[in-house]
């Protein structure tokens, strides 16, 4: 698991397995011969929003932040870059996304898709979706000696 700003965004390649009573870990990504099953949930945490994510080529998705909102995205296909952004320090991080990254962000960290090729997504929260709670902030790629 990659950890950015003290905990504040954290990224896990969910664990690829046959056996779901065995693993350790309740989020994992189940293969079987008649397909996979992705276990998002934690057992804990209860999701009042669900969504799905269409990511086109080149074509940012996010481009803000939330005040009250924790939220999670799934890749399920596609690669993406991802920039975050802590708007209290101004601490700017990025990373590339591969299917089956799970993505957990705080609140008050700015984020962005930028899509390196189409896929698709999951986004959820505990919290229920709430436009007001949708902060606009442009975010640029962070400097060339970062992760992205």
């Amino acid at each position: 698991m990659n950890s950015y700003f003290g905990g504040k965004v954290w990224i896990k390649p969910l664990i690829v397995t046959d056996q779901p009573a065995t693993r350790a870990d309740v989020q994992a990504r189940l293969k079987f011969p008649n397909g996979e099953l992705a276990v998002l949930g934690d057992g804990k945490t209860a999701i009042h929003h669900l969504s799905y994510v269409e990511l086109k080529e080149a074509m940012p998705r996010g481009n803000h932040y939330h005040k009250l909102r924790h939220e999670y995205f799934y890749l399920i296909s596609g690669d993406a870059e991802m920039v975050f952004e802590d708007i209290a320090t101004k601490e700017q991080s990025g990373t590339l996304l591969r299917p089956g990254d799970l993505v957990y962000i705080k609140p008050e960290i700015a984020h962005v898709f930028v899509p390196r090729q189409e896929g698709h997504a999951i986004e959820y929260a505990a919290e229920i979706f709430d436009a007001a709670d949708v902060y606009r902030y442009p975010l640029q790629k962070p400097d060339p000696k970062a992760e992205v």
